[in-house]
């Protein structure tokens, strides 16, 4: 059973979730495509140099893009082996992740939304890490600076701050206007750096441009789009049943897991604001809701009393997964 499979606390998961990732992205290796930016999208600050490096070899983009999806898994794993938002010791997380991640065929090609998430990832766990601290002055200021690298290759990844003062407030109660402003100035630093050295340059210009444009692009990607309505309609409905489940056991939860879960509910929040009021994002988005989703579905497969319909639920998933590569 494959749900059982994934479940099961094997030290041969280590090799079969990179076995997973590279099986389902084996035909985006033979007929390799580019992920289809619009100007301006693939120049982002940070982003630009490894856009240069690629020029037009896809398979080289495949391949660097299927190797921060494996990363990305596996620090989805590590940050549930050290904060434990789910009781048991468990390889799904990463494994959905995957999933979801390899559930668009466009996202086979490397993209900047893959090393900002990356860095998202590296922000949560200092706010995560800060639970068992008195002090955390430096958690805060690494928070900022991280997140604000990674928006240096995504540009949406700069709405994601309000995420840093609001985890903070949640996992320390009793936050002081030195972490508000630590986290602001980690947040502004990368950020003036870089208009310094435009300016300096006298490409400022270039600059403003980018930006505007990673926020005006209207995107279409869902239109006429059915087999991928249908996945994310599918992904909706695990997220509705998931949260229902989590909500009937949260007395039951861990004050520790209360938090962290409230956590990523505000990054699944945010993430739905972006899709709704920002016009520019696309369905790379995908990637970075895929952090919540994994640890709210794992919860529901994990503990649900009908183990029978989380076979059918990961089947159904899987085999959609399947069958996007080919549509």
């Amino acid at each position: 059973m494959l749900l059982k499979t994934l479940k099961s606390n094997q030290p041969f998961h280590y090799f079969l979730i990179p076995l997973i990732a590279v099986a389902l992205w084996i035909r985006s290796f033979v007929h390799a495509e580019a992920f289809p930016f619009y100007a301006g999208e693939d120049m982002m600050i940070l982003y630009k140099p490894i856009n240069y490096l690629l020029g037009d070899n896809l398979l080289l983009s495949n391949i660097i893009a299927l190797i921060f999806t494996i990363l990305l898994a596996f620090l989805v794993l590590k940050l549930n082996v050290q904060y434990a938002f789910i009781k048991v010791k468990t390889p799904l997380p990463p494994a959905l992740f995957i999933l979801i991640a390899s559930g668009m065929p466009d996202l086979h090609g490397m993209h900047p939304v893959y090393p900002a998430t990356l860095f998202l990832i590296l922000a949560i766990d200092r706010i995560f890490n800060s639970i068992e601290k008195e002090i955390i002055h430096s958690n805060a200021f690494d928070s900022g600076i991280f997140l604000a690298i990674g928006s240096l290759f995504y540009l949406n990844l700069v709405f994601f701050f309000p995420l840093l003062w609001f985890g903070f407030i949640i996992i320390k109660p009793k936050v002081n206007w030195r972490e508000y402003f630590l986290t602001a100035i980690g947040f502004a630093l990368p950020w003036l750096g870089t208009f310094i050295y435009y300016f300096i340059a006298g490409i400022e210009t270039e600059l403003w441009e980018t930006i505007q444009i990673n926020l005006t692009f209207h995107h279409t990607f869902l239109r006429d789009n059915l087999p991928i309505q249908v996945f994310i309609g599918y992904l909706i409905l695990l997220t509705l049943l998931g949260s229902f489940f989590f909500l009937s056991q949260y007395d039951g939860k861990r004050i520790s897991s209360r938090k962290f879960f409230k956590v990523f509910f505000w990054i699944f929040l945010i993430s739905i604001i972006l899709i709704v009021v920002n016009p520019a994002v696309s369905q790379e988005i995908i990637i970075i809701l895929a952090l919540p989703l994994t640890y709210l579905i794992s919860n529901y497969l994990i503990f649900m009393k009908r183990q029978t319909l989380g076979e059918v639920i990961i089947y159904i998933l899987a085999a959609g997964v399947i069958y996007l590569q080919f549509t």
